[in-house]
């Protein structure tokens, strides 16, 4: 859970006590008051004063607004200071058990007047983009790989919903100190790496939100970063993450090249992680131009990297939702493409069943379930599923993506009478007209 996210920093805000609230934040995020002071233009002394209320600096619409972007605070968070209660529910502003729906939408409506009045100040103040400090040390290369460890592992249990601005703006705050702060050459190094993965995280919640033009511009700014640091785990994942567009658009060939260029950049790499997905997903792009003998090769080597074991403690927070069930699903996408849509259903149906995982993950596997029976003209079978898959993605699960992985369900739905068909058409509909 994020620090912005908890009962404490919202009954702070409540109480008319910024300083507290945002001290939460800060220490959260391994930022020493100097720090945060640096990335403000603020002296330590100052800080110190403004976290213990002594000051109204964060009483200022513009300064909260500064405060929160460079601390990765979305602007919903900042709600309980406007309505003065802390009783505005988490940053989807929703409450999935008996939500109230006036309540909901009276804080969405505050959320946008939040959102336009920090908007005008800061254009008025003609100082959209918090100052640039002199120094920058590890204090900030902790405070921006803190930041993208929790981007990421949100985006692991519950998707992109409502992370991708957040994310977009602690990009640029670190692309900003990278471009115009001072630095020593270690840490140069270290920061570019820190903002490759920033970049990576953003590129991949804006993908995951169906937001394709914000996701190419972060993956190519994070691909030079990545170079630029000599960082090869975080460069394949980005040239992955690039296949993965290609992907979507079509274009397979271009992604079995991209798929074959990430193998080859990881490959010194002892992550058995990041080896078996790469691997798994070279098998994919394989069956996906309808090469059989190299799908078979690629996915028998990734099941040679399961076994090696999906445990090591120094994986990166972002490779950490690769399990042998990820593995699985990512098989059953290649006998997909290869036509094997029995095999397909079976592994979904059994990584469903295996045990317990991520709403994310669970979300994502039914989803896929769903689509692989309708596949098979299951009618019945997949619009039960789907109304499952859905039920996810209305509650704590947003991925856009996701819900998209359903629209072999929809086109069934819509040639199909019944009260199911009916429902998954409205309630498919709802979530990606929400979406768009």
């Amino acid at each position: 859970m994020f620090a912005w996210d908890t009962t404490e920093f919202r009954a702070a805000l409540a109480q008319g006590r910024p300083g507290r609230a945002f001290t939460l934040v800060r220490k959260a995020a391994g930022l020493t008051q100097a720090g945060f002071g640096e990335l403000m233009h603020w002296n330590r002394t100052h800080v110190g004063r403004i976290e213990r209320d002594e000051v109204a600096t964060l009483c200022d619409i513009y300064q909260l607004g500064r405060a929160a972007d460079v601390l990765g605070i979305p602007r919903l968070a900042l709600l309980p200071a406007l309505l003065q209660t802390s009783e505005v529910g988490n940053i989807e502003i929703t409450d999935y058990e008996g939500a109230d729906v006036d309540r909901r939408q009276f804080g969405q409506v505050s959320a946008l007047i939040l959102g336009a009045a920090l908007t005008t100040t800061a254009s008025s103040a003609n100082a959209a983009a918090p100052a640039t400090p002199r120094l920058v040390g590890a204090d900030h290369v902790r405070h921006f790989a803190a930041t993208a460890d929790r981007l990421w592992a949100h985006d692991n249990d519950f998707g992109s919903g409502g992370m991708l601005q957040a994310a977009v703006d602690q990009f640029t705050t670190a692309q900003r100190l990278l471009d115009h702060a001072d630095y020593d050459t270690a840490t140069g190094t270290e920061l570019s790496a820190v903002t490759a993965d920033l970049g990576l995280v953003s590129g991949w919640l804006a993908y995951d939100s169906g937001d394709q033009a914000t996701a190419a511009l972060c993956y190519k700014d994070a691909l030079i970063l990545a170079e630029r640091a000599g960082d090869d785990s975080v460069a394949a994942d980005i040239i992955d993450a690039l296949r993965q567009q290609a992907w979507t658009g079509g274009r397979m060939r271009e992604a079995l090249q991209l798929s074959l260029w990430a193998s080859d950049r990881s490959r010194g790499d002892r992550s058995a992680r990041l080896q078996a997905i790469l691997t798994a997903r070279e098998g994919v792009a394989y069956a996906a131009v309808g090469d059989r003998r190299e799908c078979e090769r690629t996915l028998a080597a990734a099941w040679r990297q399961v076994d090696r074991g999906l445990d090591d403690p120094d994986d990166p927070v972002r490779l950490h939702y690769i399990t042998a069930d990820e593995i699985r699903t990512i098989e059953a996408h290649a006998r997909r493409y290869l036509g094997e849509y029995d095999t397909a259903a079976g592994i979904y149906h059994d990584t469903i069943h295996a045990g317990r995982q991520p709403l994310r993950d669970e979300a994502s596997y039914r989803a896929y379930y769903a689509a692989s029976l309708a596949d098979l003209g299951d009618t019945q079978a997949a619009l039960a599923e789907g109304l499952t898959a859905l039920a996810l993605f209305e509650g704590p699960v947003k991925s856009p993506r996701l819900v998209n992985e359903m629209r072999p369900v929809h086109h069934l739905a819509l040639s199909t009478s019944g009260s199911d068909a009916e429902e998954f058409r409205i309630r498919f509909h709802t979530l990606t007209t929400i979406a768009a």
